[in-house]
């Protein structure tokens, strides 16, 4: 990756709110450069979205939770598992694990009797043998994009 693409790449994760001439001024670029190398890192795959972050508490969604899964090792139940599963609004990430669970799924819900009732709901899963769910107390930090940070802000230093 060029040097140009890390400081704009930088830019964007600090505020990705920040206009395109901003950013050009920072990274010492022309704005149409700037914005021609966002297309392409676009278009490579390197950025895949801009999106804002949500307060799921000022929605109504106080309470997140893990819940793990463990399941039948068949390939064919696993992914009728994983349709499902994809259409429940309340999950949020949905990961395959290595291990003594076969996924991990984080969800926003209401509270105790919506997490109660998709608990339920994922049990009814054929092939789901068991769940573990572990409501979050409170978040000690929230920064996705704290290693992209890291990784790009090295190279400043270079």
């Amino acid at each position: 990756m060029r040097e140009l693409d890390r400081k704009i790449l930088l830019q964007l994760v600090r505020n990705s709110e920040q206009p395109v001439r901003e950013i050009a001024e920072k990274v010492g670029a022309s704005r149409q450069t700037v914005a021609k190398k966002i297309e392409q890192l676009k278009a490579t795959g390197a950025i895949t979205s801009f999106t804002a972050r949500l307060n799921p508490e000022k929605f109504g969604l106080p309470t997140k939770a893990y819940i793990l899964l463990r399941e039948d090792p068949r390939g064919e139940l696993r992914k009728k598992n994983e349709t499902v599963i994809k259409q429940l609004h309340q999950v949020t990430k949905f990961y395959r694990l290595f291990g003594r669970y076969s996924a991990v799924l984080e969800v926003l819900v209401n509270g105790s009797r919506e997490l109660t009732k998709l608990v339920k709901r994922i049990h009814r899963l054929k092939g789901v043998r068991e769940t573990e769910t572990f409501i979050v107390h409170s978040a000690v930090k929230d920064v996705p994009e704290a290693p992209f940070i890291q990784i790009l802000s090295s190279h400043e230093k270079s």
